[in-house]
């Protein structure tokens, strides 16, 4: 009773490998959650700073909380988002991709706890232009998100007029 073992490529830019491949287009839209996670919740400290002095969190506090929004938001994706039919072809992320979402969301908290050593800490600017830097980091991600939702629809596309059938 073998299973067949199917190839599936670590960039998935063909609709099929969606939900499947450790990288998809989808995988821009997790840095972007990890990015505006960290901001958001950064304003605890940020807030706390401006208004009493200094923060009792830490700012690597701030990482593990955005860690847990990757989990959370992962754990409401494959089951809540699932049954609601919002999912593309209503199907679950494979294990591989769901820890790589996760990776994902954490490593844009962390290139955003990079960015807030490197303005604040090292540069000694105003908070603002860390939430300013920020934002705009947030925007070019979406925007990659966007450039590889037309690839992967291309390739998509390309695919199935090269072999006369339906992918996925």
């Amino acid at each position: 009773m073998d299973k067949k073992v199917e190839y599936v490529p670590f960039v998935g830019t063909v609709e099929d490998y969606l939900c499947r491949s450790p990288w998809d287009f989808y995988s821009w839209g997790h840095i972007a959650l990890g990015i505006a996670s960290f901001s958001l919740l950064s304003l605890m400290i940020t807030i706390t700073e401006a208004l009493i002095g200094p923060a009792i969190i830490a700012w690597w506090f701030i990482l593990l909380l955005t860690f847990s929004v990757g989990v959370i938001w992962e754990i409401l994706e494959n089951t809540v988002i699932l049954w609601w039919g919002w999912r593309p072809h209503n199907r679950r992320d494979t294990f591989v991709n769901a820890f790589w979402d996760i990776i994902f969301v954490t490593c844009g908290g962390a290139f955003t706890w990079l960015l807030k050593w490197i303005i604040k800490d090292l540069i000694s600017l105003a908070g603002r232009y860390f939430y300013i830097t920020a934002l705009t980091f947030f925007v070019l991600v979406m925007v990659a998100y966007f450039i590889g939702f037309y690839i992967t629809n291309k390739n998509t596309k390309k695919a199935r007029e090269e072999h006369h059938k339906i992918i996925s």
